[in-house]
């Protein structure tokens, strides 16, 4: 059953219930604003997480790292402007989707088997180098936020970039909020809050 999302004004609902303020099309390029507008403390966040310096640090550092853009030798581009809107799950866990079982199952784990889990043996263990106590400490905090989203609705939007000007294998750029969407994706919500930031056109490096 789908969860009901809470941001200031909880009206943002499941697909099914059509009462979402609003969702990102399937066509490359299109979004459908639908029927209700987002709620002005919404976008009233959203202005101030792009006046924000620390939003554009996250950005820049995240775009470095992502292999997908390295591959394409795109230079970083500016935010700037934004809109808040509910977007699709599914479509917020787009980039890095090869990851997303792996998350999810740290979620369905029992106790028993928690430590064998990939998210603990090589995400937290192998990718990050923690001790097996920061693992699992890693993880346990990971399912108290699974818990907490289950009660309250995702509380902070995710934030996206929409880069679908950008030859990349998904439309929406994540940079925050990852364990949030997979948190809801668990719990079978259809859509989640979000801060979509425009950017500036594609430009190749030529270095």
């Amino acid at each position: 059953m789908a969860k009901q999302f809470r941001l200031d004004d909880p009206t943002g609902k499941s697909s099914k219930g059509r009462s979402v303020l609003q969702m990102i099309s399937r066509k490359p390029c299109e979004i459908d604003r639908g029927q209700q507008p987002p709620s002005l403390a919404m976008q009233a966040k959203a202005l101030l997480a792009l006046a924000w310096p620390k939003t554009h640090v996250k950005f820049e550092r995240d775009w470095r790292k992502a292999s997908s853009v390295a591959a394409k030798h795109y230079e970083t581009p500016s935010l700037t402007r934004v809109d808040a809107l509910w977007i699709p799950v599914d479509s917020v866990l787009e980039k890095n989707r090869e990851e997303n079982e792996v998350y999810l199952e740290v979620l369905r784990a029992n106790g028993a088997h928690l430590e064998q889990t990939r998210y603990i043996q090589d995400i937290q263990i192998g990718n990050h180098g923690r001790t097996l106590a920061s693992a699992l400490a890693k993880a346990e905090a990971f399912r108290l936020l699974a818990r907490s989203v289950e009660r309250e609705g995702i509380r902070r939007p995710v934030f996206l970039a929409d880069v679908a000007e950008f030859d990349l294998p998904y439309r929406m750029f994540r940079f925050d909020g990852h364990h949030r969407a997979i948190c809801a994706k668990y719990l079978g919500m259809d859509l989640v809050p979000a801060f979509v930031f425009k950017v500036t056109p594609p430009v190749v490096s030529r270095h």
